[in-house]
């Protein structure tokens, strides 16, 4: 019987951020959530950047062929280059222009159209991807990517303060105080260090 496979976090408050953290460290090991390219399409169905029907679809067309292969290297190069970049961020330091390069270079593949969907009595603006070719999923990354560096407070984009994590997410909190990925993953296990360390100071 394989692994099971390690379920995707959504710690992150947006898509490029959770993009990032599909990257992550357990038991002080690095593990890439992207073992495949049908992981990569799985990950875009469940943020909503593809649906249901298009993942297949795209699965079916290039889930065992090297394109497929060839795309997903391109992804995980891609979310070096953007992990790199949130880094800089999140210190206050500024953007290179190699980033943007490579986020243009991803947006060069986006093909598709616009279209109104409508979600939970609501309307929201959608986007029909017609896939040709399979790192046309890799404009979908660029959009996310676009997204958060035109749509979002970037002094708001924050690492974990774990220093054994590696998660980024966008603090949307209402004093913008956190400091955690999430408090199960992390904080809680960081109070519960931080109260043994007192305890031991205090007892000797």
């Amino acid at each position: 019987m394989g692994e099971a496979k390690i379920p995707f976090l959504f710690v992150g408050n947006q898509r490029c951020l959770d993009f990032i953290n599909t990257q992550i460290v357990l038991n002080g090991r690095p593990v890439d959530l992207l073992a495949t390219f049908s992981d990569l399409v799985t990950w875009l169905v469940q943020v909503d950047l593809l649906s249901g029907e298009e993942g297949k679809k795209i699965e079916r067309q290039w889930g065992k062929q090297v394109e497929g292969t060839e795309t997903l290297e391109q992804a995980r190069a891609f979310r070096v280059t953007l992990r790199e970049m949130v880094e800089r961020i999140a210190d206050g330091r500024p953007i290179p222009p190699a980033a943007i390069e490579a986020i243009n270079g991803t947006l060069r593949y986006r093909i598709g159209y616009p279209k109104l969907m409508r979600r939970n009595g609501k309307f929201e603006r959608g986007y029909l991807a017609e896939s040709q070719e399979a790192n046309q999923v890799l404009g979908l990354l660029g959009e996310v990517a676009t997204d958060l560096l035109c749509a979002c407070d970037h002094s708001l984009i924050k690492k974990c303060q774990n220093p054994l994590c590696v998660l980024f997410f966008y603090d949307t909190t209402k004093n913008h105080a956190r400091h955690w990925c999430s408090m199960t993953l992390c904080g809680n296990r960081s109070k519960v260090a931080a109260h043994y360390r007192r305890h031991r100071s205090q007892s000797t």
